[in-house]
């Protein structure tokens, strides 16, 4: 298992280490957001939402993870 701080996308120095991405041996990364695993994307590219709840950070998170924006978020299962 390996992990790493996940960058911004939107201009902004860092995430100061509170945003982080565990990969899995089976190559499926997992976006941590204060500790908190909220999506995962699988080598295939798949995603799946394992949090329901939205704060405006970890939106940034999840936008500079995967590229979705809230209301994409919101329509996954």
């Amino acid at each position: 298992m390996k992990q790493y701080e996940l960058v911004p996308t939107d201009g902004r120095k860092s995430f100061y280490n509170k945003a982080r991405v565990v990969i899995g041996n089976d190559g499926t990364e997992t976006l941590y957001s204060y500790g908190i695993p909220v999506i995962k994307k699988d080598p295939a590219g798949n995603i799946t939402k394992l949090w329901h709840g939205w704060s405006m950070t970890t939106g940034r998170h999840i936008m500079s993870f995967c590229g979705l924006n809230k209301t994409g978020y919101e329509k996954l299962q």
